[in-house]
């Protein structure tokens, strides 16, 4: 269907707009560096020299970045999962099968096989539900900070051999993993639970198994709902990573920030290329996200993502 007349004029209207901004923005951008170049002595030269240094420890953040994320996106999902399965009470439902079986075997029919499967079946569900609430909870209620030093800790005592680097790595990949898929799974939960639980009840009576219901009809919808959260969740996770500094043998963005501020003396040239590349890489990634949510947004359905801040 073309176009109608408004639409196209709202299109043409929100172009000029982005352009107007971008204009604005560069020029304010000018002046700034015109008074720091001039009037405040901000050594120009330093920055055209280094910052291919800075774009290299940038790749590293977005290294450990991305991996972390997408491990963590399968823990996040098995965990939400996990979190969205109603269950009772383990006390309620041995009570409950408990009289069956009395009423079973009062009637001459043997119900122990049925009370011990049923038990079974509904104290995994129990526990598995149990477990992921007990790992979110840990790592909600646990700064980010204190994670990364906690399990470079453990690096250190259990692979002291390694290279310091490798060390480095393999801390902050497994501490942001843990980090981001406790973040993820309530991302995942939400998405989730906000598909009716009457279409999956539909599903089930025209003969859908459990899984597929997830598969064919909740996942469908869970997807394009969580897509611009976990997007968010990256950026999140991207800033995040410069807590890495306190490992000191990863040379990801702000550590060779950091690194360079205290070795050459340009103390605001070095952060300002450091917050200058951070800025670079998550302002278009954020309009992205922008984009995807009005491009895959379901009309009555929305969740936005449970964040605290990590510190």
């Amino acid at each position: 269907m073309p176009a109608t007349f408004d639409e196209q004029r709202r299109s043409r209207v929100r172009i000029v707009d982005i352009l107007l901004a971008i204009l604005v923005t560069v020029g304010i951008l000018a002046y700034i560096l015109d008074v720091l170049a001039l009037r405040w002595g901000l050594s120009t030269a330093y920055i055209g020299r280094s910052y291919p240094n800075y774009l290299k420890a940038a790749w590293i953040s977005l290294y450990v970045t991305t991996i972390a994320y997408f491990i963590g996106m399968g823990i996040g999902f098995v965990l939400g999962w996990a979190r969205s399965v109603r269950t009772l009470p383990l006390a309620r439902v041995m009570a409950a099968r408990r009289r069956e079986a009395v009423a079973a075997a009062d009637g001459g029919s043997p119900g122990a096989g049925l009370f011990l499967g049923t038990l079974l079946v509904y104290g995994i569900k129990y526990y598995v539900r149990r477990t992921a609430d007990a790992y979110v909870a840990i790592i909600r209620g646990t700064p980010l900070f204190v994670q990364i030093v906690f399990v470079w800790s453990a690096v250190l005592v259990f692979y002291p051999r390694l290279d310091p680097l490798v060390q480095g790595l393999l801390a902050g990949v497994i501490a942001l993993t843990a980090n981001t898929g406790g973040y993820q799974s309530e991302i995942f939960r939400a998405g989730i639970q906000t598909v009716h639980s009457g279409q999956v009840e539909a599903g089930r009576a025209i003969g859908l198994s459990r899984w597929g219901a997830m598969r064919y009809i909740v996942l469908p919808q869970a997807v394009r709902l969580v897509i611009p959260p976990l997007t968010n969740e990256y950026i999140g996770l991207l800033k995040a990573s410069s807590l890495l500094a306190v490992v000191g043998s990863v040379p990801e963005l702000t550590t060779f920030g950091r690194s360079e501020a205290f070795q050459t003396f340009h103390i605001f040239e070095a952060f300002a290329l450091v917050v200058g590349i951070y800025l670079l890489i998550t302002v278009p990634v954020s309009k992205v996200v922008e984009w995807i949510e009005r491009r895959y947004r379901i009309p009555g359905l929305g969740i936005q993502a449970p964040r605290t801040a990590r510190v």
